[in-house]
């Protein structure tokens, strides 16, 4: 399987894979009463944030293939700003997913008898949500801004505007729906590397 393809695969996997996971581990809507609450509790919400955890992880795994490639696409001094400022963002959303599923993790494994204040519960799951809509979202942003401003040669216009907008997005991501115009960008650079082939080669500059 050529490289390209990886990538591809790889930028899809990423934005899907991260959607599914915020779909899975989200809590109940609604009034967030307390009829709510005890509907998810009931249903248990363990495994949901266990799953969350894994697909949330295998996206990170997607995004920085998908980061590698590109890097390689662009080439030159540009590649060193997209690579760091993208890994470091994906580090981020790795600690995140992390920290989210972490308390669930904690009980999970025998500390059951630890009863935490709904409060001190909260903050804990906001943390790890402003570690990817915040931190990681903001690292990515500052990587596409780098790669659109850096690709005009080898990115074709419409993806190198898109890489631009997604990166503004990216970098509002704690507004929380100018985050998902990163996970647009994923599946729409991921189907460029897919269908463009060897156009999307890296570059002599990254040799």
């Amino acid at each position: 399987m050529r490289r390209t393809t990886v990538a591809g695969v790889g930028g899809i996997a990423f934005s899907v894979l991260t959607i599914l996971g915020l779909v899975v581990s989200m809590p109940p809507g609604g009034g967030y009463n307390a009829s709510n609450i005890a509907d998810y509790l009931a249903k248990g919400h363990r495994p949901a944030v266990f799953v969350a955890f894994y697909l949330g992880l295998l996206g990170v795994a997607g995004l920085v293939v998908l980061l590698a490639q590109l890097r390689d696409v662009v080439g030159g001094s540009w590649a060193t700003i997209v690579w760091g400022s993208g890994l470091a963002g994906a580090a981020s959303f790795a600690i995140g997913w992390a920290v989210i599923g972490g308390q669930v993790v904690a009980h999970s494994e025998g500390g059951h008898d630890i009863v935490l204040a709904a409060p001190l519960t909260y903050l804990i799951g906001e943390i790890g949500v402003v570690m990817i809509f915040g931190s990681g979202a903001v690292l990515i942003g500052i990587a596409l801004m780098g790669l659109g401003l850096a690709g005009g040669l080898v990115l074709p216009a419409w993806l190198r505007w898109l890489t631009v907008i997604a990166g503004v997005g990216a970098i509002a991501g704690l507004a929380f729906f100018p985050f998902f115009l990163l996970l647009v960008w994923g599946v729409a650079a991921g189907v460029w590397l897919l269908t463009a082939g060897r156009d999307a080669a890296p570059s002599p500059a990254a040799a």
